[in-house]
């Protein structure tokens, strides 16, 4: 959600929180992230892999099932990341076969 109080002209960082079935009160992973997390998706394929879109642009993916607080990929290490706040990431499953020789 969104600070009332700062809204989107002052943002500072974020977190997403994922909690599990048998804990509900308190979350069992978290990461914290520079900057306001404005979307999340889970991968269907490989489930144990957190999306978190940001205000700042950054998207970075998690891997839930790991203790490491850092992302595994974070798309501030490329020359061309997305500089616009992202307000929906999707994970693209695709297929993937070996080729033949």
């Amino acid at each position: 959600g969104i600070n009332a109080e700062y809204g989107f002209t002052n943002q500072k960082s974020g977190m997403a929180c994922c909690w599990s079935i048998k804990n509900p009160e308190y979350p069992e992973r978290v990461f914290k992230v520079a900057s306001g997390v404005t979307a999340l998706d889970f991968s269907k394929q490989n489930p144990n892999l957190l999306a978190v879109g940001m205000y700042n642009g950054t998207i970075a993916v998690y891997n839930v099932r790991s203790n490491a607080q850092t992302a595994i990929l974070d798309s501030n290490e490329t020359p061309s990341n997305h500089l616009g706040p992202v307000w929906e990431i999707k994970w693209i499953e695709r297929e993937y076969h070996a080729r033949e020789r």
